[in-house]
């Protein structure tokens, strides 16, 4: 589960022409919630992945004329929207994506789900802004190991959560907002020092990362301060 902007996206592209050059897959079917999602994607996302990489991604995916066919090696990329019954019984696969998965319809995914029947992979990649507790990413999230990305201290070495200590973690100083270590409360965190760790180490066939803005390069921190204090619209922030 995923806030925006947080490159999830681009980085389950890489992934899937990784998994096509790489791999046995025969087929790997990539879903989004609207057929304007796929022309969308195609043109804002794949045409320039093969074009800022054409010695190697640009050699690898073979000009199908189609927007929602790509041949990725070996190996055929389909791009679906959810809302056709059509695009979710057409081809079978061994590896499916489900992009923003809470604005599809919930029950296509288990009619997608069936592409997979007769494949011995059965890989399933989701992603998605979470909308409601224990529907669509949020209920698949809590059936995985649920990975937090814990924040080094370089002075006393302890990890903090953001997540789980926000606001607190974000503090007011010398005129900016900083994130704080809540073990000595005495250095400011650097995102990108720091270590996935599962909250539930027992799960082991699941594995689930939650991507959150507060950990993010891109964004800055009394951004998110400031909209959290002055937000009529709690649940959306």
């Amino acid at each position: 589960e995923k806030a925006a902007q947080m490159g999830c996206t681009s980085r389950a592209m890489l992934l899937i022409v990784y998994s096509a050059r790489y791999s046995s897959y025969r087929g790997i079917l990539y879903f989004f919630p609207s057929r304007t999602d796929v022309s969308d994607f195609t043109k804002g996302r794949v045409d320039p992945l093969i074009d800022d990489n054409p010695d190697s991604i640009g050699t690898w995916i073979k000009d199908t004329d189609s927007a929602n066919i790509k041949n990725i090696w070996n190996c055929f990329l389909y791009l679906r929207g959810m809302g056709s019954r059509i695009g979710l019984k057409s081809v079978p696969a061994d590896f499916l994506v489900f992009d923003e998965l809470d604005e599809a319809p919930q029950k296509a995914v288990s009619m997608a789900m069936k592409r997979l029947s007769h494949s011995e992979e059965k890989r399933v990649h989701m992603l998605s802004n979470p909308t409601l507790p224990d529907y669509g990413i949020n209920k698949a999230f809590q059936t995985t190991d649920q990975r937090y990305w814990l924040l080094k201290c370089e002075k006393c070495g302890e990890h903090t959560c953001l997540e789980d200590t926000f606001p607190d973690c974000l503090v007011e100083f010398r005129g900016q907002v900083i994130r704080l270590c809540q073990h000595c409360r005495d250095r400011e965190l650097d995102p990108s020092i720091g270590q996935w760790v599962a909250k539930k180490s027992s799960i082991t066939d699941k594995r689930g990362y939650h991507y959150s803005q507060l950990f993010s390069l891109f964004v800055d921190p009394g951004e998110i301060l400031h909209e959290f204090r002055t937000t009529n619209h709690l649940t959306n922030f």
